[in-house]
């Protein structure tokens, strides 16, 4: 008789359950995996800030004061661009040698044609600490002029940026309104914000927010020109609510962005927060409250 021989190898039976089996496993496994993605994000986010926010104190305990939004001579709207307070906090978020080698160009403007090409790649160059992972703007960022991406932007106040965007014409164009000199928020043309002018307290005050590709993130130069605040700087007029549009602060984190107070502090805020103008609770006006350094009406939330 002839020896059977022994079976080796799967049933197709067997290899349809092993497959249903890894299908299940795979389905089970793939939204933990995906929260846990969006957790070390939004984990990552919040640290930057804080590293920022705890920069801009040590900053502050240096010069006594916070540093301006961007430097330039005048206010004049279509003037060239500026450094702005980013470059002014590079020494104290481990880029101090990029801080050095583009000291001797400070007080010169940064568009292109003002610097030779090595020095162009520097201010086109990726920093880790102001760009969140969520967020999936290029780099350079090419809606501002093909300079390093920010995601992080200065406070402005709760006061509109006065602009017509775009502009175009010259600075005496009809329309033309030049920056403003002084805002309620932290940082603004020339700003020299000390901690006596906030008023509402610090941790009542926003010092700096998220900006996302869904309002063109930002730049951490500075601006392209007084016109263009938004490069560097962001208001919570009524309006402009968080991920409300393209000037807006704003996040890819589902439901808010997370904000730096001035004491240090980062807490994610709800893009439903009240704000004057939206919503059934618009007179409370929470956002502009915490956008004010000065008016009056320090402002709690729930996180």
């Amino acid at each position: 008789m002839r020896r059977q021989s022994a079976r080796t190898g799967f049933t197709v039976m067997e290899l349809a359950i092993t497959c249903a089996i890894l299908a299940t496993a795979f389905t089970l496994v793939l939204p933990a995996v995906q929260r846990a993605r969006v957790q070390s994000r939004s984990s990552q986010c919040k640290n930057n800030l804080k590293i920022i926010g705890l920069a801009l104190h040590n900053y502050y305990d240096t010069y006594n004061t916070f540093p301006p939004g961007w430097i330039r001579k005048t206010p004049y709207a279509q003037s060239p661009s500026a450094f702005g307070w980013q470059v002014s906090i590079l020494p104290f978020v481990e880029q101090g040698q990029l801080f050095d080698e583009l000291y001797g160009h400070m007080s010169y403007p940064f568009e292109a044609g003002a610097f030779d090409r090595p020095d162009r790649k520097l201010l086109e160059q990726p920093l880790a600490v102001f760009r969140c992972p969520a967020d999936t703007t290029g780099e350079p960022n090419t809606m501002r002029g093909r300079w390093g991406t920010s995601n992080y932007s200065g406070n402005f106040g709760s006061d509109p940026i006065p602009r017509l965007l775009p502009l175009t014409g010259s600075m005496y164009w009809p329309g033309a309104e030049s920056t403003p000199t002084s805002t309620p928020g932290l940082f603004s043309w020339n700003s020299s914000t000390r901690f006596r002018d906030i008023v509402d307290g610090s941790s009542n005050t926003f010092l700096v927010g998220e900006r996302a590709l869904s309002s063109s993130a930002g730049i951490w130069p500075g601006v392209r020109s007084n016109s263009a605040e938004t490069d560097a700087v962001t208001d919570t007029s009524p309006g402009n609510e968080i991920n409300s549009g393209p000037n807006a602060f704003s996040s890819q984190h589902k439901g808010g962005s997370h904000f730096v107070f001035c004491d240090g502090a980062v807490f994610f805020i709800n893009e439903k927060i009240a704000s004057r103008g939206t919503g059934a609770r618009e007179a409370e006006g929470i956002y502009q409250n915490l956008g004010n350094r000065q008016d009056g009406h320090p402002a709690r939330f729930l996180e």
